[in-house]
C-alpha cells in the first residue's frame, strides 16, 4: 500500500508540473473538501432554522432508564481514576435513575511513574469498601477465543454500587466494550436463556450485582475512559439527546482541559482541532443525517438492544480477531479505531439505526505533551479513521452524504501530497488568470473558516474560552496542513504497527497475587511468552 500511494502521487504531482497550463484539470482535487465544507455549513444553517421553526419530536419513556456507568482501563494512574470515578458520582440530574458503575481493569500492568499497577490501585486504595472478591477461572471467551481467568469484586463507591472486573491478561479495550454492552444486552433478555460468551459462575455474579441494584433491565451504558473527566450535567444532556426517535447511540463534546499553561499554543492547537471537527462534520452527522459515525469511547451513551449489542454487530463484525493471513486494512480496522468501527458496522449492518451528538455533555481529556507521542495517537486516529470511512464507501446501508463524505475523506489522505502540490501549481496559476476567478476561489474558500470564527458564540459561553479558541483557530489553519502532512508521513511508515505506541507506555506485567477474600489465596499465572505475543493484537 506505501508503495501504491508513493507512485500514484509522484505520478500525479509530475502531472501537476508538466501540464501546468491545465490547471483548472487539478481544481476538483483541491475544492472538493472545501465544497462539502460550505455544503455541511449551509445545511447545518438550513436545518438549525427548520428546527427552531419546528422541533423535531422526542418520545419520553414512561419509566427513567436504567443506566450502567461503564469505566474501562489500563494502565492509567491512581489521580486520573479517582477524579474520573468521582465525576460519574457527582452527575447532577439523574437521580431518579437507576444507575450503577461497571469498571473493566484490562490486565495488571503500570505505566511511568506509577508504583503499582491500575489494578491494585483499583482494588487497594480507590474500591476500598467492598462486599467479596473472587478469582473466577475460564470466566468468559475473549474476542481472541482465549478462556479468561478474571477477578471480580462487588462492593459500594461513594453511594453507588460498583463491580469490577480485573482481566488476568491484557486483551484490548475491544474486548472490555465487549464484555460490558454482551453482559447487559444478554442479562435484560436471561429469561430467553441466551447463549453467552460468559460461563455462568461469571454470568450469575454480574447479574446478582444488577439484580441488588434494582435493575431488572440495563436500558442504557455510560462509557467513559479512565482518563476523562464528565462535566456535572454531562449524562444528563446525553439523556436528552437519546430521546429522539430511533436513536441508539449518543456522544458528547470531548474538550481539553484546563491543565497547564492556556496559552500553549500546541494545546490550544489540539483544542481548536478538536472543536473543528465536533462542531462541523460530526454536528452535520447528528443534525442533519443523524448518522455519527464516531461515538468516542469517553463521553458516549448506548442504548442496549439488538441494533448495538445483539450477537451479530457485537461478536461476529465488531468481535472479529483478524489473523496473520487477513488484509492489513482488516488488521487496523481491528485495532487503532474500536469505538469508530463498531459505529460504522452498526451503520451499515442497522440502517435505520441513529446516532446522535450532544454538544452540551462536555467531557474534558488531556491531550499529547510532545510531538513523538501526539505522532503516535494521530497514527492510530488517521488509520483507524481513513480504513473505517473507506468500509463506509463499499459497505451496504450506508446512508448517501455520508457514503460520500467517507470517499472525499479517503481520496483526501490518499493524495494529500498531490493535493499540496496542486495547491501550489494553482497558486503559480493565479498570477496569469482574471482577478475576479482569484476572488471567488477565495470566497468560497472563507466559508468554512467565517463558520468556525462564529463556533464560539453558541458553544462557548465565557469571552476567555472564544478567544483561546480563535487563537488555536489561527494556528490550525495556518499550521494544520504542515502538522496533517507530517502525520500522514509517520502513519504512512508506521502503518503496520498494531500498537498503542508511545500513547500508552507500559513499565511492566505485574504478577503478584491477588487474593481473594471469599475462598482461598491464589496466585494469577504469569503469562507465556507465546501468549503474550498473541494479545499484543488486542492492544
Amino acid at each position: 500500500m506505501q508503495v501504491a500511494q508513493l507512485g500514484i502521487n509522484v505520478f500525479m504531482i509530475f502531472g501537476t508540473w508538466w501540464w501546468s497550463r491545465y490547471y483548472y484539470v487539478f481544481l476538483p482535487f483541491i475544492t472538493v473538501t472545501v465544497a462539502l465544507n460550505c455544503a455541511m455549513v449551509v445545511s447545518l444553517i438550513f436545518n438549525k432554522t427548520r428546527f427552531t421553526i419546528r422541533p423535531e419530536k422526542k418520545y419520553l419513556p414512561q419509566e427513567p432508564e436504567t443506566l450502567v456507568l461503564l469505566m474501562p482501563c489500563y494502565n492509567e494512574t491512581l489521580d486520573e481514576m479517582t477524579k474520573s470515578l468521582d465525576s460519574l458520582v457527582a452527575q447532577q440530574g439523574i437521580g431518579h435513575h437507576k444507575q450503577t458503575i461497571m469498571v473493566l481493569c484490562d490486565g495488571k500492568v503500570r505505566g511511568p511513574g506509577m508504583s503499582k499497577t491500575s489494578a491494585d490501585y483499583l482494588l487497594e486504595d480507590i474500591l476500598v469498601h467492598k462486599d467479596y472478591r473472587k478469582k473466577i477461572r475460564r470466566a468468559y471467551r475473549a474476542w481472541d477465543q482465549q478462556m479468561m481467568d478474571v477477578v471480580v469484586q462487588k462492593g459500594d463507591y461513594k453511594g453507588l454500587p460498583y463491580f469490577c472486573v480485573i482481566k488476568e491478561q491484557n486483551q484490548g479495550k475491544r474486548d472490555s466494550l465487549i464484555v460490558a454492552r454482551s453482559f447487559c444486552y444478554n442479562y435484560s433478555r436471561r429469561h430467553e436463556k441466551p447463549t453467552t460468551i460468559f460461563t455462568p459462575t461469571f454470568f450469575d455474579h454480574m447479574a446478582e450485582y444488577l439484580s441488588e441494584a434494582g435493575i431488572d433491565k440495563v436500558d442504557g451504558l455510560v462509557g467513559m475512559d479512565a482518563d476523562t473527566l464528565f462535566d456535572k450535567d454531562c449524562v444528563a444532556e446525553l439523556l436528552k439527546e437519546y430521546h429522539y426517535k430511533d436513536t441508539v447511540g449518543v456522544c458528547g463534546y470531548v474538550a481539553v482541559d484546563g491543565k497547564g499553561n492556556p496559552w500553549n499554543l500546541w494545546r490550544l492547537y489540539q483544542s481548536a482541532e478538536y472543536t473543528i471537527a465536533q462542531a462541523l462534520r460530526r454536528l452535520h452527522q447528528s443534525m442533519v443525517t443523524n448518522k455519527v459515525s464516531c461515538l468516542p469511547g469517553c463521553c458516549q451513551l448506548l442504548k442496549i438492544c439488538e441494533e448495538t449489542c445483539g450477537d451479530d454487530v457485537l461478536i461476529d463484525r465488531f468481535g472479529y480477531c483478524p489473523n496473520a493471513t487477513d488484509s492489513l486494512l482488516k488488521q487496523i480496522r481491528a485495532t487503532a479505531s474500536e469505538d469508530r468501527n463498531h459505529v460504522c458496522l452498526m451503520l451499515s449492518a442497522r440502517p435505520n439505526a441513529r446516532t446522535r451528538q450532544a454538544l452540551r455533555a462536555k467531557a474534558f481529556t488531556d491531550v499529547p505533551g510532545n510531538t513523538a507521542v501526539f505522532l503516535s495517537q494521530r497514527r492510530r486516529w488517521t488509520l483507524g479513521a481513513t480504513s473505517n470511512d473507506l468500509y463506509l464507501v463499499t459497505a451496504p446501508g450506508v446512508q448517501w452524504f455520508e457514503r460520500i463524505l467517507a470517499g472525499v475523506n479517503v481520496m483526501t489522505w490518499f493524495l494529500n501530497p498531490f493535493i499540496w502540490a496542486s495547491i501550489a501549481t494553482f497558486i503559480y496559476a493565479a498570477t496569469r488568470v482574471p482577478g475576479w476567478i482569484i476572488a471567488c476561489f477565495v470566497s468560497v474558500m472563507a466559508i468554512p473558516i467565517v463558520y468556525y470564527l462564529c463556533i464560539p458564540a453558541w458553544l462557548h459561553t465565557r469571552w476567555k474560552e472564544r478567544v483561546l479558541f480563535w487563537v488555536g483557530c489561527a494556528t490550525y489553519v495556518f499550521v494544520g496542513p504542515f502538522i496533517n502532512i507530517s502525520v500522514l508521513v509517520y502513519a504512512v511508515f508506521y502503518m503496520d504497527s498494531f500498537g498503542w505506541g508511545k500513547t500508552r507506555k507500559v513499565v511492566s506485567h505485574d504478577a503478584d497475587a491477588i487474593e481473594d477474600e471469599k475462598y482461598d489465596a491464589v496466585l494469577i499465572a504469569r503469562r507465556s511468552n507465546s501468549l503474550d505475543e498473541e494479545a499484543k493484537v488486542g492492544l
